[in-house]
C-alpha cells in the first residue's frame, strides 16, 4: 500500500490528479487534509468533488472505489499540526503531495494569501519531518517567474525578480523552502489552466474565466437595458488594457492531469517541471474568440488606455489583477518535461480553434442564453 498525504484534493488540479493517481495505481491510498466550510464538512466536500471529477473524466463508476481509498482529516494547513496528534502520528506514509493554495491574484492587504501559501508549505515540510517522509511533491506555479522576460528554465528560481502580486511571491518563497528542506522533491509548475482540448470543458473554472464571466455579465446587462435578447449582436465599446503578447500560456486541464500524474511515479530527484506545453496562445486570438462567442463588436485589448470612460475604469479595476498575464514576454523552458515524459501528449497548441471551444464551452454552461440563435 502507498499512503499519500495530500492537500488541495477539492481544487481544480488536486482533484484531477487525485483521481488519476487512484485510477493508475490500485495500491495508492490518499490521506486528504481538507478545510471544512460553513455549509459542508470536510468529507462531504471531498465526496462531492470526487464524484464530479470522475463524471468529468468519463468514469463515474470509479467514484465509489476512489472514495473507499481516501481518508479525510479536517485541517487548515496554514496552522501548526501540534494540535492534530492524529495526523502527526500517521504511519507508513509513502510521500506528501502538497497541492493546496490560496489563489488570489489581487492585493493582499492582510497577508492571508501569503500566509496560506508560505506558511502552509512550511507546515507541510515540518509534517514530512515528523512522519519521516523521504520525498515530497509540491504544486507551484509557472508564474514564480513574476515579471521576468525571456526564457525561464525549470530548475531553480529566477533571482532578484519583481512580482505582480503576493500570490507569486508566496509561491516563489514556498519553493525556496522545499529546495532547502533536504527532502528529495518534485515541483510542478502549471501555468493558466483552461478547459480540455477535446471539447473545451472544465470542471472548476478559475482565473481566466473571471474575464469571461464578467464580459458575459456586461453583455447581459447591456441587452437588458436595450430590451433585446442577450443572444443578439451588439456593439460594446470597451477597452481592456494589456499589451500584445503571443506568449499566454494556457494549459488544458487534461494535459495537466495526465502529465503530473505520470511524473509523480518517477523517483523524486529534485527536478522542477513546467506544466505549460509549448504552444502558447496569442492575445488577438483570445480577443477574437471572446468577441465571436458573445457576438459583440467594439470590445478590444489595447496597450495604451487613453481617456478611459467610467465603465472602462471600473472594468480595468475589477480585472486588473489578471491583465498582466496577458502581457507577458516569458518563454517557459520544458526540457525536463520532454525528457521525462518522452514528449508524450505535447502535440497540442492553444490556437484560435481551441480557444473558440474553450470560450463557447464556458458560456454554454454558464450563460446559455447568450448563445441561443
Amino acid at each position: 500500500m502507498k499512503r499519500i498525504v495530500m492537500t488541495g484534493i477539492t481544487g481544480l488540479v488536486g482533484s484531477a490528479v487525485a483521481v488519476s493517481l487512484l485510477k493508475k495505481d490500485k495500491y495508492i491510498n490518499i490521506i486528504a487534509l481538507v478545510r471544512g466550510s460553513a455549509n459542508k464538512n470536510a468529507f462531504d466536500r471531498v465526496k462531492e468533488t470526487i464524484v464530479e471529477q470522475c463524471a468529468f473524466d468519463g468514469i463515474p463508476e470509479f467514484a465509489n472505489e476512489a472514495l473507499t481509498r481516501i481518508q479525510v482529516f479536517r485541517k487548515n494547513i496554514s496552522s501548526p499540526f501540534s494540535s492534530n496528534p492524529e495526523i502527526e502520528s500517521l504511519e507508513d506514509i509513502y510521500t506528501i503531495f502538497h497541492c493546496a493554495a490560496s489563489v488570489n491574484l489581487g492585493k493582499d492587504p492582510y497577508g492571508t494569501t501569503y500566509i496560506d501559501n508560505y506558511q502552509g508549505t512550511k507546515n507541510m515540510l515540518a509534517l514530512a519531518g515528523k512522519l519521516g517522509v523521504k520525498s515530497y511533491h509540491q504544486v507551484s506555479t509557472a508564474y514564480v517567474a513574476g515579471k521576468a522576460e525571456g526564457i525561464v528554465y525549470e530548475d531553480g528560481l529566477v533571482p532578484n525578480i519583481e512580482f505582480n502580486n503576493s500570490y507569486e511571491k508566496s509561491k516563489y518563497n514556498a519553493e525556496k523552502l522545499v529546495r532547502n528542506s533536504g527532502l528529495a522533491f518534485t515541483i510542478y509548475r502549471p501555468s493558466i489552466v483552461v478547459g480540455r482540448i477535446s471539447d473545451g470543458k472544465i470542471r472548476k473554472p478559475l482565473a481566466f474565466y473571471r474575464i469571461l464571466e464578467f464580459l458575459g455579465m456586461v453583455k447581459k446587462h447591456q441587452c437588458s437595458k436595450l430590451n433585446i435578447q442577450p443572444s443578439q449582436e451588439l456593439v460594446i465599446n470597451l477597452r481592456l488594457q494589456a499589451k500584445f503578447s503571443d506568449k499566454i500560456y494556457f494549459v488544458p486541464i487534461d494535459y495537466t492531469q495526465e502529465t503530473i500524474s505520470n511524473l509523480f511515479f518517477l523517483p523524486p530527484s529534485n527536478k522542477t517541471y513546467h506544466i505549460t506545453g509549448r504552444g502558447p496562445a496569442c492575445v488577438t486570438d483570445i480577443e477574437g474568440a471572446v468577441r465571436s462567442a458573445l457576438k459583440v463588436k467594439g470590445f478590444r485589448l489595447t496597450e495604451i488606455l487613453d481617456m478611459p470612460t467610467i465603465k472602462e475604469k471600473m472594468v480595468n479595476r475589477f480585472l486588473g489583477d489578471l491583465l498582466p498575464y496577458f502581457s507577458t514576454d516569458i518563454t517557459f523552458d520544458i526540457k525536463n518535461v520532454i525528457a521525462d515524459t518522452k514528449g508524450k501528449n505535447l502535440d497540442w497548441k492553444i490556437d484560435r480553434a481551441v480557444l473558440d471551444k474553450i470560450v463557447l464551452a464556458y458560456y454554454r454552461n454558464v450563460y446559455p442564453e447568450i448563445l441561443k440563435e
